[in-house]
């Protein structure tokens, strides 16, 4: 739904400038919003998801650059992690933001080594450009702002600089990215309309994504086992950073744990899903590989962890990208031809659904991209006629299991429905479908 509203809300734009100035809209990811606005109105056209699947791409190969600055086999498990990770996976697929978020925020800290290791005018120039590209990929990048400014600060002090220089370079990297962050609350963010979803408190959200860090299941009653693990090989990471004196450890920790959470403070929202987490996740999945690169230069027994670990995981996000490659996003186009072919009205068919928005919005959309001349009418929830609609369809949020209310129900005028199929989605990605049809007198007799 969410791509769907994506190229519904870039086609009402006058000019690209208006992805900024005039879509105040949660779903409006500028970066993405700018790619469908230039690439055109194409209607369900797969196209649109090459952007994210080639950033997708780059992030594994930053991944790899990242764990080199420690050494090869560090290089390896975060290049490992990064790749085979279902989250990452899934969210390079989709004509989102997010794709472009981690690469930007693995670019960034990887400049951010470069400069460290030798300040110049150059690196601090590409630092900027990658920052305000971050920001224009997804707006959550400020937790990475935020999280390396302080270790920033840290590493400069470090070098014993004077405040007025230390000032002078923080204002070089730092300062174009927040004065572009006001600049979009002056146009846009002030104006910003949050678009709605099932509730999920803070501490639900951020614990499915260390849950999911590692790989899920999408089973809540097992997340807290995978969730352990991924807190455990977090402190273990730490530990190792502060165990060969690296201040990295101030960036991991803000980036991971505390911004996320803090800035769950300013939103004011209960919309907290895994994907708004998902820059502690991509950092978490780094502080992994390292963990693994270290243990396994330890001898018989860390290489004989490495595998279980990666074998483990590799299971785990394998059974998910499972469910991605058999039921897509819900397999929507697929429903909706059942529901086309099978109408017995004609020449309009008619729907309703349990909820207006998330049901019309998504079945008008494919409606119009295959079924061009024929009619549909949609009645909701105050205007459905005494004979009912002839089809209704409920559903359900990914991370729910995929079991339909029951096999028949009758609305208030009387009418039965029953379940023709079940439309399962994968996990963190779409919404199940129930799909019910009305049964007429003789039928149910």
């Amino acid at each position: 739904m969410d791509e769907i509203w994506s190229l519904e809300l870039v086609r009402e734009l006058h000019s690209a400038f208006g992805v900024f100035t005039q879509t105040h809209h949660d779903n409006n990811h500028y970066l993405n919003s700018l790619f469908i606005y230039f690439l055109g109105q194409h209607g369900n056209w797969p196209g649109y998801r090459i952007p994210a699947e080639v950033f997708g791409i780059g992030t594994i190969v930053l991944a790899w650059l990242i764990g080199a600055r420690r050494d090869r086999w560090a290089a390896f498990f975060c290049m490992f992690l990064v790749s085979f990770s279902y989250v990452l996976i899934l969210y390079s697929s989709e004509a989102r933001g997010y794709a472009p978020l981690i690469f930007f925020c693995f670019l960034c800290l990887l400049v951010l080594h470069s400069f460290f290791d030798k300040p110049r005018w150059q690196s601090a120039a590409l630092f900027l450009l990658s920052t305000v590209l971050g920001l224009t990929s997804h707006l959550t990048f400020v937790i990475f702002l935020c999280a390396s400014l302080l270790w920033f600060w840290v590493r400069l002090l470090k070098l014993k600089w004077s405040i007025l220089r230390v000032a002078a370079w923080t204002a070089a990297c730092y300062a174009a990215p927040f004065i572009y962050f006001v600049a979009l609350y002056v146009v846009d963010l002030r104006y910003l309309q949050i678009g709605g979803g099932t509730p999920i408190t803070v501490l639900d959200g951020y614990g499915a994504t260390l849950a999911w860090a590692f790989g899920g299941p999408n089973a809540s009653r097992w997340q807290w086992f995978t969730g352990a693990i991924s807190v455990l090989g977090l402190v273990a990471g730490l530990v190792l950073l502060i165990r060969d004196r690296s201040d990295e450890w101030i960036f991991f920790l803000g980036a991971i744990v505390i911004i996320p959470l803090a800035m769950t403070l300013f939103d004011h929202g209960t919309l907290h899903y895994v994907r708004y987490f998902i820059v502690a996740l991509g950092f978490l999945l780094l502080v992994f590989g390292r963990v693994l690169g270290s243990l396994y230069e330890r001898g018989t027994g860390g290489k004989i962890a490495c595998v279980v670990f990666c074998s483990l995981f590799l299971v785990l996000n394998g059974w998910d990208f499972a469910g991605l490659a058999k039921y897509g996003r819900g397999h929507i186009s697929e429903a909706v031809d059942l529901m086309a072919q099978g109408s017995r009205e004609h020449p309009v068919a008619t729907f309703g659904g349990d909820q207006d928005f998330r049901i019309h919005f998504v079945l008008a959309f494919y409606w119009r991209e295959m079924m061009p001349g024929k009619m549909m009418a949609y009645y909701d929830h105050d205007g459905w006629p005494e004979s009912g609609p002839e089809w209704v369809i409920f559903h359900r949020e990914s991370f729910e299991p995929s079991v339909p209310p029951g096999k028949r129900f009758t609305d208030k005028f009387g009418n039965w429905f029953e379940l023709v199929r079940t439309f399962p989605t994968a996990p963190l990605s779409g919404v199940h479908w129930f799909i019910y049809r009305k049964i007429d007198n003789q039928t149910r007799s």
